[in-house]
């Protein structure tokens, strides 16, 4: 690749997918234009999103702001306020720090300066669980600001916990740590992939690794399932195929997320099926936070179906004891019957709903207890989770 390029002064992107040119990105003043290359349409390539179909029409973006599938491939919390400072541009520039991120973000897409071809992109830090770890040393590599130093601030319930990509054990993976407002965080998400995995249904779960580094500190490694061997692999979170700006993620309903990963998916009911065991587990274990970046697709080159699932630690502890998203018009008291009207109106055959509620509460009978042996959760945080939990299963059993 040539020698780095200031974003900011960059006004034409190559977006390539697999590394061929697919189409452009051009900024002029605020608006952003969006247009496919006509080698690509002659030739019959792949939409670059799935809201984004193939057309010789533009597709423009006015005060900065870029197609929300691109807005959607921008970190969030912490790593977006160190990309910010690290461009020294503003939230509103997204054209500039999506080229500042653009070489190996989610699924199958890069942006990268007109007639640059990025090389094999490699993580900035990598991490061997096998070897000698100090978390402060990789944030700081990472160029995010140790929270430690800054405990306090509060960040939103989808960026609570600090992800950064790194390389592992010869593969991609997110290294989570948790903040000091919300202490044990990892871990708690550690039992929950733990409990989540058991399941009978065959609903994958994204592979996680929990360390600890010189000083006692834990992270969690969690792999990247959107890449395989050299193969890139397309995917999109619900935000994505909403249209939907990131900003706008608690903004839908559940019912809403399930229409459109459904209709993009090759076996819609194994879809349905899916999202609602995720929307299951979420209610009975105290996750909060299943939003509509947090539920996506992935392609494997014979069709779309429902991405492992990831990003579900229990919010109860931390005083979110609501859902991301509305079900039947709420957030709260997702009782069975309410459960399985939801899964009526998505169109999931009442059997398969059933059993699904039944696998959520056998795999869940103990996820109070698991959560807080992983966590050590103090007598507050453990009373409240015990409480809610022992509440929603009454409503289920």
């Amino acid at each position: 690749m040539t020698s780095p390029t200031d974003p900011r002064q960059v006004h034409r992107a190559d977006v390539l997918m697999d590394g061929k040119l697919a189409a452009r990105l051009t900024r002029e003043g605020s608006t952003i234009e969006f247009r496919y290359d006509e080698d690509h349409l002659s030739s019959g390539g792949s939409a670059v999103a799935t809201t984004l179909p193939l057309s010789d029409e533009p597709v423009r973006t006015t005060g900065g702001a870029v197609p929300p599938y691109f807005a959607g491939l921008l970190p969030e919390g912490r790593r977006l306020s160190a990309l910010k400072n690290a461009v020294k541009t503003s939230a509103d520039d997204e054209f500039s720090l999506l080229l500042a991120v653009g070489v190996d973000p989610a699924g199958a897409v890069s942006v990268v300066p007109e007639g640059q071809r990025p090389s094999r992109p490699q993580a900035r830090v990598t991490v061997s669980p096998t070897e000698q770890l100090d978390l402060g040393d990789v944030l700081t590599d990472s160029g995010v600001t140790d929270p430690v130093a800054i405990a306090g601030v509060q960040d939103k319930a989808s960026a609570r916990t600090i992800a950064l990509p790194v390389h592992s054990q010869g593969a991609d993976a997110i290294l989570k740590i948790s903040p000091p407002e919300f202490p044990a965080l990892v871990e708690n998400e550690s039992a929950c992939f733990g409990i989540g995995r058991r399941n009978r249904l065959r609903i994958p779960y994204a592979g996680t690794e929990l360390i600890t580094d010189i000083h006692g500190r834990t992270g969690l490694l969690v792999r990247r399932f959107d890449r395989q061997d050299d193969r890139r692999l397309a995917m999109e979170d619900a935000a994505q195929l909403l249209g939907i700006w990131p900003a706008q993620k608690y903004a839908v309903t559940m019912e809403e997320v399930s229409a459109a990963v459904t209709a993009v998916c090759a076996s819609p009911v194994l879809a349905l099926r899916n999202l609602a065991f995720q929307l299951a587990m979420a209610w009975l274990s105290g996750n909060g936070d299943l939003h509509a970046k947090n539920i996506s697709v992935l392609h494997d080159g014979r069709g779309f179906s429902v991405s492992p699932v990831y990003d579900i630690p229990s919010t109860v502890p931390y005083g979110d004891s609501t859902l991301a998203l509305a079900v039947g018009g709420s957030t709260g008291g997702l009782s069975r019957r309410r459960f399985l009207s939801f899964t009526d109106v998505t169109g999931l055959p009442r059997a398969a709903a059933e059993q699904v509620a039944d696998e959520a509460l056998r795999l869940t009978g103990d996820a109070a207890e698991e959560i807080i042996t992983a966590t050590g959760f103090d007598a507050r945080r453990a009373r409240d989770l015990r409480r809610v939990l022992a509440h929603r299963r009454r409503h289920w059993g």
